[in-house]
């Protein structure tokens, strides 16, 4: 049985270490650029790390912070009086939309050209950062691997789970709603309710009322590591910093159709023909180019997208990135009925 992950700790510590000490690409001594950005993925010390660096870059950024329901509202309504010039994070669902509502401006970086196609799906509208993986995670001193279910919503089927695996108290979240739609989209019906059979529903209540919710103001980490339950859900990037901080034991599962995978991605906010975008578009190419995402990566312990900077990523998640399979997703369908999917789960579905 693997017990790798445990044995990581000091080296997540060194990646952070090797990250503090990353130096900014050099520039020539030129006016500072000032920029306000605005981002779901500022927080472990992400703002600080971003800002001494975009210094160091000749930029100096005004940051606002907030989830990613947050930035993507927060943009939608100023969308008549815009005051943000980039945006980094969210999701492909919400990006489509800000950029069907004319609220990004077409610009393609030259690191574009590195990525993987069919991670560019944004028509040079945006383009991906870093990747997540949305799984669950178990602690391999109290499971065995051969005691894992073959597919999440098996969680929900067993009584032999229930309350062994934690699930989601409410949907506002990006990750919670991962959770929810690793077992909704193998569902899919035409004729269903709000496209997912009966079935799929029925095996999305299962699992949410199997498994054990956290009470208001309990660490959820600390919890899985006290042993309070043996399995969770996590984002992949934070994986290293659970470990590091707590000790945790996570061994990803990567389940019979994948798991949901989400792409950061970067753009400009369109403000106007008469909008002068020359430190936007700066800032674009910087961020997203190989040595600052390696270096985030170091850093922060992300999966960037461009195959360049991977080479700098941690040991945590190579192995998660390197050991779960992406799920085949219909972003549009998606994007089309989550709204109504949160809806209904958190009216019917919630215990």
């Amino acid at each position: 049985m693997k017990k790798w992950l445990k044995g990581f700790v000091a080296t997540s510590a060194a990646v952070l270490s090797l990250g503090a000490a990353f130096t900014a690409v050099d520039v020539e001594a030129q006016d500072t650029k000032e920029l306000t950005v605005y981002s779901n993925a500022l927080s472990n010390g992400r703002q600080e790390w971003l800002d001494e660096q975009a210094q160091a870059a000749g930029f100096q950024l005004e940051f606002v912070e907030g989830g990613s329901g947050d930035i993507y509202n927060r943009l939608l309504a100023e969308a008549g009086d815009p005051q943000a010039d980039v945006v980094f994070g969210m999701d492909e669902v919400n990006w489509t939309t800000i950029t069907e509502e004319g609220l990004v401006r077409q610009y393609s970086p030259a690191w574009a050209a590195d990525l993987p196609e069919d991670a560019l799906t944004g028509d040079g509208y945006f383009h991906p950062t870093t990747e997540e993986r949305i799984t669950m995670y178990y602690n391999s001193d109290s499971v065995s691997a051969e005691d894992i279910p073959a597919r999440m919503e098996d969680f929900g089927k067993d009584e032999n789970w229930t309350e062994q695996y934690r699930v989601p108290v409410d949907f506002g979240g990006s990750t919670n709603q991962k959770i929810a739609l690793s077992i909704l989209l193998q569902y899919q019906d035409e004729n269903g309710e709000l496209g997912i059979s009966e079935e799929g529903w029925t095996a999305l209540g299962d699992f949410l009322a199997n498994g054990y919710l956290t009470a208001e103001g309990e660490d959820h980490v600390q919890s899985y590591v006290d042993g309070a339950f043996p399995v969770t859900y996590y984002w992949s990037s934070g994986v290293s910093q659970a470990i590091e901080e707590y000790g945790a034991n996570m061994e990803p599962i990567n389940f019979e159709p994948g798991v949901i995978t989400m792409r950061e991605q970067v753009g400009i906010v369109e403000k106007g023909d008469d909008n002068d975008y020359s430190a936007a578009e700066e800032f674009v190419e910087w961020f997203g180019s190989a040595e600052v995402q390696g270096g985030w990566a170091e850093a922060h312990g992300t999966w960037p997208v461009n195959p360049a900077a991977q080479e700098q990523a941690g040991d945590t998640i190579r192995y998660i990135s390197e050991n779960t399979d992406v799920m085949d997703v219909d972003w549009d369908f998606v994007r089309e009925n989550i709204d109504s999917w949160v809806e209904k789960i958190e009216l019917d579905l919630l215990p």
